[in-house]
């Protein structure tokens, strides 16, 4: 791996994630009942994948590609379809959740659904209440997880 490899806070901040994930992913996913840990595994599985390949990128495709997926620590606007209303999310490690302020953990119902999704995606929204219809219109990673 190059110096600038090594000196880059972002590529750290993607590097500490694995770390985290690697660490404390299942003291987390043990508080799922089975079929959702099941569910939640596989995600967080596909997400350890992206970063994997968001790693090899050198440092300007880095940049690039982070502000048009999902991770954690990015603020992703998601537009409700039909009703034309925009939300702002962060979605952030389990420390540093704030409901007040959006920043919604990668474990929980709504983060995992956002976690690796890119600008442009359409889906559906899965909330205990109903399910919408959504868009990605940006996603940007924040300075601070």
């Amino acid at each position: 791996m190059n110096r600038s490899h090594l000196s880059n806070p972002t590529r750290s901040r993607l590097v500490d994630q694995l770390v985290f994930l690697d660490e404390q992913m299942t003291m987390y996913l043990d508080s799922y009942p089975s079929l959702q840990r099941t569910q939640v595994h596989k995600s967080i599985q596909h997400y350890v994948k992206i970063l994997e390949r968001l790693l090899e990128l050198d440092d300007v495709n880095l940049v690039k590609t982070l502000n048009k997926v999902t991770v954690i620590g990015s603020n992703i606007t998601i537009c409700y379809d039909g009703e034309g209303s925009h939300e702002l999310f962060t979605v952030v490690l389990p420390t540093d959740i704030d409901p007040d302020h959006n920043r919604i953990s990668l474990f929980s119902p709504l983060g995992n659904q956002l976690l690796s999704r890119s600008t442009g995606e359409t889906f559906v929204l899965q909330t205990p209440e109903a399910e919408y219809s959504v868009r990605i219109v940006g996603t940007t990673l924040t300075n601070n997880d």
